[in-house]
């Protein structure tokens, strides 16, 4: 079965705040030297842009694989369930980006 395509939506918007407030972007930026192609300018906004991009990418195939193999493994599976997986996994990855984006929000010190 084929998962909806408006479930693309919250999975990469959720993705998208976790490429730019998680902590480990910082790990990503850092590591830029064994990533980062020789031939590019290595200004830091660009590393950055790249990292959290990188990281983005990364949370959306890491949340995709239980959604995945309930798909592959149950004989009567529906989209719908998939879906919910998919964003409730993404959603679970983004839980240490939180405490960023509520101070970037201005709701904590």
């Amino acid at each position: 079965m084929l998962m909806d395509r408006n479930a693309l939506v919250p999975v990469m918007a959720i993705a998208i705040i976790n490429g730019i407030f998680s902590p480990w972007v910082l790990v990503v930026f850092i590591l830029y030297p064994i990533w980062f192609p020789v031939w590019a300018p290595a200004y830091s906004q660009v590393v950055y842009m790249c990292s959290a991009l990188i990281l983005s990418t990364l949370t959306i195939m890491v949340a995709g694989v239980p959604a995945a193999l309930y798909e592959r493994l149950v004989p009567a599976s529906r989209p719908a369930v998939a879906t919910v997986i998919w964003v409730a996994g993404v959603a679970l990855l983004t839980l240490p980006a939180l405490p960023n984006v509520l101070r970037a929000l201005g709701f904590s010190a």
